[in-house]
């Protein structure tokens, strides 16, 4: 009968308002033309549903659980890459200070190196100016002895030559010139007019000799002495020199020492900034696929447990429609049975109608 038909369509139309679903909608429609006894379609039409609804069913589960799974593991691995990031940072911070810590070190080291060398110039310069004045009153005093002793060689030679005995010369130009000279008579006596031959003046010859015995040999003490004292400042330049070189040596050693570490740590700096640059990638990236599938995320995880519901009321409707429908079929296939076994396909043969005779 047409009860089942209608109970069926009761059911999808009611499950079709419910959920405002198009395609259980379309399915009324079919299930109130089919005619009784031809459900077959109906019914596939049903079952074929209701696979699309378990189907879309699990695809939402999946769905749900991979963005749930995609969200945890963005937010772990954004907090991973927002950590580490901090820590590049901190590093970076930490190498900036060392490098100019070190690069103030060896400005100050360079300033030393030149300081040193500046010195170093200064007491050269010192004793090359005194070596110079040393040589000058050397050569000076050498010039002035040779030049005495022609003096003294000439008065001796005039002397030697005229046979006059000027006898011991002066040991001490000093006591020579403090000794009071020795009168034969009175110092104020009037000297006699007599004519002196070539050695009245002896005694005088003789001073000028010892003095300017004297004078040489004051000055060879001279230079002896000024020599003595060139070799002692040679060496105490010498001493300083080599301190100076000592340190200059020191202070660069220091400066390239500076220089290698200031280059390691601009390299791990730079390595860290290119770490630091590749987090920063890594984190844009999830932050990129976040938003990439934000949309369709967000809408399955608002909407599945209303998609979920109405998926029921579409399966409750279908699968009251299908057994108001599969009643009705079963029933008439009872029928049909026991029908075929009370049917006679030669009785009409044997119908025998009113009127007629052989």
């Amino acid at each position: 009968d047409d009860s089942s038909v209608s109970k069926a369509y009761e059911a999808v139309t009611k499950a079709a308002k419910e959920t405002r679903s198009l395609r259980l909608a379309a399915l009324s429609v079919e299930v109130r033309s089919a005619k009784v006894g031809h459900f077959e379609k109906v019914l596939q039409a049903i079952d074929s549903m209701i696979q699309v609804l378990k189907e879309e069913d699990a695809a939402d589960i999946a769905k749900r659980d991979q963005c749930k799974e995609e969200y945890t593991s963005i937010e772990s691995t954004v907090k991973d890459l927002s950590w580490k990031i901090e820590k590049n940072d901190a590093k970076i911070a930490k190498l900036t200070q060392l490098i100019q810590l070190r690069t103030e070190q060896k400005a100050q080291t360079i300033q030393e190196i030149a300081e040193v060398e500046a010195h170093m110039e200064a007491i050269t310069a010192q004793r090359t100016a005194d070596n110079e004045a040393f040589l000058k009153t050397k050569e000076e005093d050498q010039q002035a002895i040779d030049l005495l002793m022609s003096a003294r060689e000439a008065l001796s030679r005039y002397y030697k030559k005229n046979k006059i005995d000027m006898g011991k010369i002066q040991g001490s130009v000093k006591g020579a010139l403090l000794q009071e000279p020795v009168f034969d008579v009175s110092a104020e006596q009037a000297p006699d007019a007599d004519f002196s031959d070539k050695g009245h003046r002896k005694g005088e010859a003789k001073d000028i000799v010892s003095i300017l015995t004297m004078i040489i040999e004051d000055l060879n003490d001279e230079i002896k002495n000024g020599m003595k004292d060139e070799e002692a400042a040679q060496l105490e330049y010498e001493g300083m020199m080599a301190a100076a070189t000592k340190l200059k040596n020191e202070l660069i050693a220091k400066k390239v020492s500076l220089e290698q570490a200031i280059a390691q740590r601009d390299a791990e700096r730079t390595e860290e900034i290119e770490i630091k640059e590749a987090n920063q990638e890594d984190l844009a990236d999830e932050i990129s696929y976040k938003k990439s599938i934000t949309p369709d995320c967000d809408w399955i995880l608002r909407a599945f447990e209303k998609r979920a519901a109405a998926r029921t009321s579409e399966m409750n409707g279908l699968v009251g429609a299908k057994e108001f429908l599969a009643g009705k079929q079963e029933a008439l296939l009872e029928t049909d049975k026991k029908s075929s076994k009370t049917f006679d396909d030669n009785a009409l043969s044997k119908v025998k109608f009113l009127g007629l005779r052989r």
